[in-house]
């Protein structure tokens, strides 16, 4: 679901949607909420639609499913998310956009 401009830096953030998949992902938590972006839909159905401070005002603490979150690296889901989202790629235990 990504399309980084900067490919070469590693994925240290991914905005993912508990217990189902990666909407973003970024070096930065703001890289991870901006890939997020292009995939959601506003409430219009339009993909891409939302503002930034929208997408953001969607994020919970709370890790319910279904729920929206942006997860670091040391978290201990990180991996399992990027390795079964696809589209990803481990490299000296870091991960990268293919």
């Amino acid at each position: 679901m990504t399309n980084h401009p900067n490919r070469s830096k590693s994925i240290e953030f991914a905005f993912i949607q508990s217990g189902y998949c990666v909407f973003g992902a970024g070096h930065t938590e703001e890289q991870a909420i901006a890939d997020a972006r292009e995939w959601l839909e506003s409430e219009d159905g339009e993909q891409g639609g939302m503002t930034l401070p929208e997408v953001r005002a969607m994020l919970t603490n709370d890790r319910v499913d279904g729920g929206f979150r942006v997860i670091s690296a040391d978290d201990s889901e990180f991996d399992s998310y990027l390795k079964n989202q696809g589209g990803y790629s481990q490299r000296r235990g870091k991960w990268f956009t293919d």
